[in-house]
C-alpha cells in the first residue's frame, strides 16, 4: 500500500514540477520579450531624436532669412518642416518616468507643429495672392510683418524644443546603457529592467558629449556647403 502511495505521489510530483517549470519558462520568456521590446524602442527613439535635432536645426537656419526676406517685401519660397511624432513607444516602453517625460515632450512638439502648420498655410495664402495679383504690395507687406512676428515666436519655441530634445536624447542614451537586455548572454537568468535612477550628473555629462557631437556635425556640414559653393562659383567663372 505504501509503495503504491509513494509511486502515485512520485508521478504526481513529477507532473506538477513539469507543469511548474513550463509555466516558469513561459513567464521568463514573456519577460525577456518585453525587455527586448523596451530596449528596441529606446534605440529607435534615439534615432528619431537625432533626426528631430536635424529638422530643428534646419528650421532655425531657415527662419532668420525667412523673416528678413518677407519683411523687406519680397517672397520667400522655402518651407518650415513639422517635427515627427511617434506614439508607438507608449506601447513598448515600461519605464514610467521616461514615458511621462516623453509624453510631455510630444505634447509640446504637437503644439509647435500646429503653429508651424498655421504659419506655413497662412504665408502660402498671402504669397499666392501676391503672385496672382490678388493682393497689392503694401497689403502684402502689412501681412508679412504680422507673419514675421509669428515666425519669431516659432523661432524661440524651436530653440527651447532643441534644448529639450538634447536633454531627452541624453537620458535615452543613458537608459540604453542601463537597460541593455541580458538575455542575449544569460538566457537562463531572471531578467528585469535596471532599477537605477539616472543621476543629474550623468545627464549633464552625456549632454556635454552630445552637444560636442552636434557641433562637429554642424561644422562638417557647413564645410561641405562652403566647398560646394566655391566649386559652383569657380565653374561659373570658367
Amino acid at each position: 500500500m505504501n509503495r503504491i502511495l509513494t509511486e502515485g505521489f512520485g508521478a504526481f510530483a513529477g507532473a506538477f514540477f513539469a507543469f511548474l517549470f513550463l509555466r516558469l519558462a513561459e513567464f521568463l520568456t514573456k519577460l525577456y520579450q518585453r525587455e527586448v521590446k523596451h530596449y528596441n524602442s529606446l534605440v529607435h527613439l534615439e534615432t528619431q531624436l537625432n533626426e528631430i535635432i536635424g529638422i530643428i536645426h534646419d528650421n532655425l537656419y531657415i527662419l532668420p532669412n525667412f523673416i528678413r526676406v518677407i519683411k523687406s517685401g519680397n517672397i520667400y519660397f522655402n518651407n518650415l518642416q513639422t517635427i515627427p511624432i511617434d506614439k508607438s513607444h507608449y506601447d513598448n516602453l515600461y519605464n514610467l518616468e521616461l514615458m511621462n517625460t516623453l509624453f510631455s515632450y510630444q505634447y509640446q512638439t504637437r503644439k509647435l507643429n500646429d503653429d508651424i502648420a498655421t504659419a506655413t498655410l497662412g504665408y502660402t495664402d498671402i504669397k499666392n495672392a501676391l503672385i496672382q495679383k490678388n493682393l497689392e504690395k503694401p497689403d502684402y507687406i502689412i501681412n508679412a510683418e504680422l507673419m514675421a512676428k509669428n515666425l519669431k515666436h516659432i523661432e524661440v519655441f524651436l530653440a527651447e524644443l532643441q534644448n529639450e530634445t538634447i536633454d531627452l536624447l541624453a537620458k535615452i542614451r543613458i537608459q540604453i546603457a542601463y537597460d541593455k537586455p541580458l538575455g542575449t548572454k544569460l538566457q537562463s537568468f531572471f531578467i528585469r529592467s535596471s532599477s537605477k535612477k539616472i543621476k543629474k550628473k550623468e545627464i549633464e555629462k552625456e549632454k556635454s558629449k552630445l552637444l560636442k557631437e552636434i557641433e562637429e556635425t554642424k561644422t562638417q556640414s557647413q564645410k561641405q556647403i562652403d566647398e560646394i559653393i566655391k566649386k559652383y562659383e569657380k565653374d561659373r567663372q570658367d
